[in-house]
C-alpha cells in the first residue's frame, strides 16, 4: 500500500507535537532569518510560528516607511518592537558636495585618487548646468557629469570588495554570495536609471516630512520600544549590509550604487585637501546666518528629527526611550561637536531626553576633526560635562572619537582629560564604560577608570590613539594594562565583582574598514591572576595565538588570530593551504599537518571555519602559543576530528 503523503509530513514534522508555549520559547532563541525559514517549511509552522517584529527601520526611502507603517499599525506586530534603528544614511546626490564624499574607503588608494580626480571634474564641469523643475535636485539637462560620478562610485565599491576578499579567504560561503552578486551586477544604464528612481523618492519623502511623522506615529505605537539607534552605516560595503532593510531587500540582485555613509567624514582623501569636510557652528553668529546654521544640521538630519520627536514627546507627558544609540560602525564619523558644545536646541533635546528617570544607556561618537581652527579646544568648554551630567541614572555609556591624530592638519584632535569632559562622579550605577578611537594618556585614563563606581562591569578600549610624550616617545597599550593592574587593584574586589575589560585593535596600519583584533580573556588572567601581559615585550603588538579578528559588517567573518604558517591549513582556503592534488572527491593537505590526516572530504574541507565558532561555543580556553612539537599534532587531530562530528 502507498503510504499517504500527508501522514509521511505530519510524521516527520514532530515540531509541531510540542506544546505551544514550548515552541514559542524555542522561537526565541533563533534569528529571523531561521524564524522564516521555518515558517516555509510547511503551512502548519507556518500558522504555529509568528513571524516576529523586535526591530523596525525608518529613513526616507518609501519601502523602509511603508514597512514602518505596516508594523506599527498592526494590532500585535507593534507590541514586540523594541528598536527603531534609524538610517541616517540617505542616497547621495552629485549636486550637493558634502553628500558626495561621506565615505572612508582605504583600499587602492592610488586608483581611488585618481577615480576622486574625475569626480572633482565632473563636479566643475557641471558647475554651469541648471537644475529643471521637478528634478528633486537630480541633474536631467545634462546627465553625462552624474553618469561619470555613479560609474566610478561603482568602480569604487568594486575595488573596496577586491581588498576585503584579499583578507577574507577563511568565509568560503560568504565570498561565494558576494562573488555571485558581483557576477549578475545588472548594466550600468540600468542600475543609473532605478538609482535615480530611488533618488527622486527619497528627496519626495523628504520635502513632505513623511519619516518625521512616522517617526512620531512609533513613539506612539510601541509600548515596549527600548531603544532608538541612529547609524550612517546602514549599507555597510558592497553586497555586505550593516542591516537588511526593506529598501536594500528590494533592490535588484546585483545591485551596485554609491553607498552613502550619511554624516560628514574625518578621513581625510587627495580630493579633500580641496573639498575639505569643514564643521560649522550651530548657532548664528557675525557672518553665520540662521539659514547657515539649518543647512549644516541637515547634515545630521535624522538625528535631530530623533532628538526633535523625542524632546516634544517628553514635553506633551510622554516617556523617552531609555536607551539612544549613535552608531557609526568604525566610520570615522560622529556628533557635531558643535552640536554638544554650543547652547543650540538640538543640545537642550538631549539633555532633556537624558534628563528623564530610568534614562539608562547613551552611545555616544564624536567628530572631532573639521572644526574651525579657533574652536579646536571646544568640548573642553565644560557644556559637553554638564551635559552628560543629566544622566543620573545612567548604565552604559560609549565615547568615541574619529581615530584622527595629525598634528599637521588645520584642525588637529589634540588630547582631552577624559574628567573634563565626563562627569564621572555623577553616573553612579554605572555597570558598562567603553572608550573607542580616542586620544589618551595612559595616567588620565587609568585615573578615570578608578572613578568609575563599584558597580562597574564591563570595560571596552578599542582603538585607541596614544598621545606623543615629550622627545617623541609614546605610550601603549602595554604599559596600559601594567597601570591598571598597578592602580587600580581590581583584583582585590570579589571574583563576581571585577569589571571584564575589552580590548580592540587594528590589525595593521592600513587595516580592513571594520575589521579588528578583539581579546579579553588574557587581560583578566593579567590583571587579577598574575598573568603574563598580552604584549609581551612587544608591548604594542597583539601576538598571534591571543584573541579573535572579527567584523562589524560581517559576522560570519570571525575566527581566531593565529599564525598562517601553523594554522594556515586549519583557518584559511585556497589562498594559505597548500593543496597538491585533488582524487577522488577529497582534497591533499601537504605536510602541514599529520600526515595521517592529509586526506579530508572536500565538502569537509569547506566547513573548517565552522570549527572555530564551535570552539567559542563549548568555551575551551586554548592557548597557541605553548602548542609545539607533538601537542600540535595533538591539535590537529583534536580539530579535525570535532570537525567531522560537526558536519
Amino acid at each position: 500500500m502507498a503510504s499517504d503523503p500527508e501522514a509521511t509530513t505530519c510524521k516527520r514534522l514532530l515540531l509541531l507535537d510540542f506544546p505551544s508555549e514550548i515552541l514559542a520559547g524555542i522561537c526565541q532563541h533563533l534569528p529571523n532569518s531561521d524564524i522564516k525559514s521555518l515558517r516555509l517549511a510547511a503551512p502548519s509552522l507556518c500558522h504555529a510560528v509568528p513571524p516576529r517584529f523586535t526591530r523596525v527601520f525608518l529613513s526616507p526611502d518609501p519601502s523602509n516607511l511603508a514597512v514602518f507603517r505596516a508594523v506599527a499599525a498592526h494590532p500585535t506586530f507593534r507590541l514586540g518592537v523594541r528598536e527603531i534603528v534609524v538610517d541616517d544614511a540617505r542616497l547621495p546626490d552629485i549636486t550637493r558636495r558634502r553628500d558626495c564624499f561621506n565615505d572612508t574607503t582605504n583600499q587602492e588608494e592610488r586608483d581611488i585618487s585618481a577615480s576622486d580626480n574625475a569626480i572633482q571634474r565632473g563636479l566643475e564641469a557641471s558647475d554651469n548646468q541648471q537644475v529643471s523643475p521637478g528634478s528633486h535636485g537630480v541633474y536631467s539637462s545634462d546627465p553625462e557629469p552624474m553618469m561619470m560620478w555613479f560609474s566610478l562610485r561603482r568602480q569604487r565599491n568594486r575595488l573596496e570588495l577586491r581588498g576585503r576578499h584579499a583578507n577574507d579567504s577563511g568565509n568560503v560561503a560568504g565570498r561565494a554570495a558576494r562573488d555571485a552578486q558581483r557576477a549578475a551586477e545588472p548594466p550600468v544604464e540600468q542600475t543609473y536609471q532605478h538609482y535615480r528612481d530611488l533618488l527622486r523618492a527619497q528627496e519626495a519623502s523628504m520635502e513632505t516630512g513623511e519619516d518625521m511623522q512616522a517617526l512620531v506615529d512609533g513613539l506612539a505605537a510601541f509600548p515596549a520600544l527600548e531603544r532608538i539607534t541612529i547609524t550612517p552605516a546602514t549599507h555597510g560595503f558592497l553586497y555586505t549590509p550593516l542591516y537588511y532593510t526593506p529598501m536594500i531587500r528590494n533592490l535588484p540582485y546585483g545591485f551596485n550604487y554609491p553607498l552613502p555613509r550619511g554624516w560628514p567624514t574625518s578621513k581625510e582623501r587627495p580630493l579633500q585637501e580641496t573639498l575639505l569636510q569643514e564643521l560649522f557652528p550651530w548657532v548664528p553668529s557675525p557672518g553665520w546666518t540662521a539659514d547657515s546654521v539649518e543647512h549644516e544640521k541637515a547634515r545630521w538630519r535624522g538625528l535631530v528629527l530623533v532628538l526633535r520627536a523625542l524632546a516634544t514627546r517628553v514635553q506633551d507627558g510622554g516617556s523617552a526611550v531609555p536607551e539612544l544609540v549613535m552608531d557609526v560602525h568604525s566610520l570615522n564619523t560622529g556628533v557635531s561637536p558643535y552640536m554638544l558644545a554650543q547652547e543650540c536646541e538640538e543640545r537642550d533635546y538631549l539633555a532633556l531626553i537624558l534628563r528623564q528617570p530610568g534614562f539608562r544607556r547613551l552611545d555616544l561618537p564624536i567628530l572631532l576633526a573639521g572644526v574651525q581652527p579657533n574652536d579646536v579646544a571646544l568640548l573642553g568648554n565644560g557644556l559637553l560635562k554638564s551635559l552628560l551630567a543629566e544622566a543620573r541614572d545612567l548604565k552604559h555609556f560609549r565615547l568615541r572619537g574619529d581615530g584622527q591624530f595629525d598634528p599637521a592638519s588645520p584642525s588637529p584632535q589634540r588630547f582631552f582629560p577624559l574628567k573634563s569632559l565626563l562627569p564621572l562622579d555623577t553616573w553612579s550605577s554605572l555597570r558598562h564604560f567603553g572608550l573607542s578611537k580616542f586620544v589618551v594618556r595612559v595616567p588620565d585614563l587609568v585615573d578615570a577608570l578608578g572613578a568609575l563606581p563599584a558597580t562597574l562591569r564591563t570595560v571596552e578600549l578599542s582603538f585607541l590613539i596614544f598621545s606623543p610624550l615629550d622627545m617623541g616617545r609614546r605610550e601603549n597599550h602595554g604599559m596600559l594594562l601594567k597601570t591598571m593592574r598597578e592602580k587600580l587593584k581590581w583584583a582585590d574586589r570579589l571574583p563576581e565583582a571585577r569589571p571584564r575589560v575589552t580590548m580592540g585593535l587594528a590589525k595593521a596600519k592600513n587595516n580592513v574598514e571594520g575589521r579588528g583584533l578583539w581579546f579579553s580573556d588574557e587581560i583578566g588572567t593579567f590583571l587579577y591572576e598574575s598573568g603574563q601581559n598580552p604584549f609581551g615585550w612587544q608591548r604594542d603588538v597583539l601576538l598571534p595565538g591571543v584573541g579573535w579578528v572579527a567584523d562589524e559588517y560581517d559576522a560570519d567573518f570571525a575566527r581566531p588570530y593565529v599564525e598562517y604558517k601553523d594554522y594556515r591549513a586549519l583557518w584559511y582556503n585556497d589562498e594559505y593551504r597548500r593543496c597538491v592534488a585533488t582524487r577522488d572527491g577529497c582534497v591533499e593537505r601537504g605536510d602541514d599537518m599529520d600526515p595521517s590526516l592529509c586526506w579530508l572530504p572536500a565538502q569537509q574541507v569547506d566547513k573548517i571555519g565552522d570549527v572555530w565558532r564551535i570552539k567559542k561555543i563549548l568555551d575551551l580556553e586554548l592557548n597557541i602559543q605553548a602548542w609545539q612539537g607533538g601537542e600540535k599534532r595533538q591539535l590537529d587531530r583534536w580539530l579535525v576530528s570535532l570537525m567531522l562530528m560537526a558536519s
